[in-house]
């Protein structure tokens, strides 16, 4: 596995003379998971749009070694890819979808058979393959989308809102996916529950990260992030009202755990 990691400094950004970003400092170390947080407007997603290279900036974004520039252009679209939360597809049907991506990458067709049982192993998919994408589900549209960006095997794989979409289940098996092949998810959301899919956490506010770290460290700042007028994972809520009445002296981040320790 490549060792990828994510180091943003000093950066600055205005767009339409209205400043997003006006000293950004954020590191993700290596290999490490993260989840984008922060009130309407913060800048979560511009955040995933100078990752991928859209936009000219000051300061310093460094992915993994290289520096996001207009230079490195094609370099850095091998390190990261970013699926923003809109109904654009390629291809009318979902097998030509996923395998436009592939073919874009030069992949063999024997090998696009292969990654496409992969998937069906994965996700049951064969049942969705030869349909219509517009008449898929709104869960099913984004999975598509989802995958499609997947299957190029990007070190990041950057997800702007879409897991919103899927159900628990889903949100499962696309992580165990993104783990068995070594990528890496950097996921925009705002539902609080997600977070806790990844390592870490970065919260936007006022141009600036207000909070950032270790996604269970971030959490334990709740003053600060009720002020933002953001709420704490439910689990993680829980756990710190029952902490407060003695009746546990830890944080379960699973609902059935907690239910067998409290009946204890």
């Amino acid at each position: 596995m490549i060792v990828s990691y994510i180091r943003l400094k000093n950066v600055h950004f205005s767009y339409d003379e209205t400043q997003v970003f006006k000293d950004l400092n954020f590191y993700l170390p290596k290999n490490k998971t993260l989840s984008i947080i922060g009130p309407s407007g913060s800048g979560k997603t511009t955040l995933l749009r100078l990752l991928n290279n859209e936009y000219s900036y000051d300061g310093e974004i460094d992915i993994s070694g290289v520096a996001v520039t207009s230079e490195n252009f094609n370099i850095i679209k091998r390190y990261i890819s970013v699926v923003y939360d809109d109904n654009s597809f390629v291809k009318e049907i979902v097998k030509d979808e996923i395998r436009y991506s592939l073919e874009n990458i030069n992949v063999s067709p024997k090998e696009i058979k292969h990654v496409l049982k992969e998937l069906n192993d994965f996700f049951s998919i064969n049942k969705i393959l030869n349909k219509a994408i517009d008449t898929l589900t709104k869960s099913d549209k984004m999975l598509v989308k989802i995958l499609s960006y997947a299957v190029m095997k990007p070190s990041y794989l950057c997800i702007d809102g879409l897991l919103g979409y899927l159900d628990n289940r889903t949100k499962i098996l696309l992580l165990n996916y993104l783990n068995y092949k070594d990528i890496i998810l950097i996921n925009v959301t705002s539902d609080m529950n997600d977070t806790l899919f990844t390592d870490y956490t970065l919260c936007l506010y006022n141009g600036i990260s207000a909070i950032d770290g270790k996604t269970l460290d971030v959490f334990k700042e709740e003053k600060i992030l009720r002020r933002l007028g953001l709420d704490l994972p439910f689990m993680i809520d829980i756990s710190t009202q029952l902490q407060l009445y003695g009746l546990i002296n830890k944080t379960y981040l699973n609902k059935e755990t907690l239910v067998k320790k409290l009946w204890k």
